[in-house]
């Protein structure tokens, strides 16, 4: 008997104890901050794209539109990344 094959998704959380809070909080709000705004902008242009063609964007429209954005600039590649495809 064959099988269906199913992709299984693992989702894991991590737990951390920032022991210098001081030294990072500022960074940590601005990354904070940035990413919030790119999820808005995101969620803003994925919103435009249904109500004009009816369509959720793909992973190509999101990542030309989110690279344009000035928040989006220094962000780390594997951040980009997972944020991309957390949205599409």
């Amino acid at each position: 008997m064959a099988q269906a094959s199913r992709m299984l998704t693992i989702h894991r959380t991590h737990r951390a104890k920032i022991l210098n809070h001081a030294q990072v909080e500022e960074s940590l709000d601005r990354h904070g901050w940035s990413a919030s705004r790119r999820w808005n902008v995101a969620n803003y242009h994925s919103r435009r794209v249904w109500e004009e063609i009816g369509e959720i964007p793909d992973h190509s429209d999101l990542k030309a539109e989110l690279k344009g954005h000035h928040t989006y600039k220094g962000l780390h590649s594997q951040s980009s990344s997972f944020e991309r495809r957390s949205l599409s």
